[in-house]
């Protein structure tokens, strides 16, 4: 099940008019988010290699930050994530800058899966929240 919607993904994304059999990204991204929840998922994709093609999506998609927190509970996911700098980068950066409440509300639960929010809290916080 995951490589083939990660095929017809692939192909929708390199087609000019973002359609796979009339049907267009946005409607298999939302379908795609409804199977993300199921364990097999996440980690079919972490064994195929495929979460770059959802990083790649995230700007033009912004429902893709969704689908990699459902995927970030991962920990095959979460080394895969961690180790894309590039992208941890923007991840931190959107968290800050972005206005809309839902990315961040996404990128702030892929940072919490990976542990960044706790790294970059004050010490202060840490203590606090104790």
């Amino acid at each position: 099940m995951g490589n083939s919607y990660f095929a017809m993904l692939e192909q929708t994304w390199q087609q000019p008019s973002k359609t796979y059999k009339h049907l267009i990204v946005s409607v298999l991204l939302r379908a795609f988010l409804t199977l993300s929840k199921n364990d097999f998922i996440p980690q079919k994709t972490a064994d195929s290699n495929k979460l770059c093609l959802l990083m790649e999506m995230c700007d033009d998609y912004p429902i893709v930050y969704d689908i990699i927190w459902a995927f970030s509970f991962n920990k095959d996911i979460q080394k895969q994530l961690r180790s894309n700098a590039p992208f941890m980068s923007k991840l931190i950066q959107l968290a800050k800058q972005s206005e809309n409440e839902q990315i961040r509300k996404a990128i702030d639960g892929i940072l919490w899966n990976l542990d960044i929010n706790h790294e970059n809290r004050p010490i202060t916080d840490k203590q606090n929240t104790k």
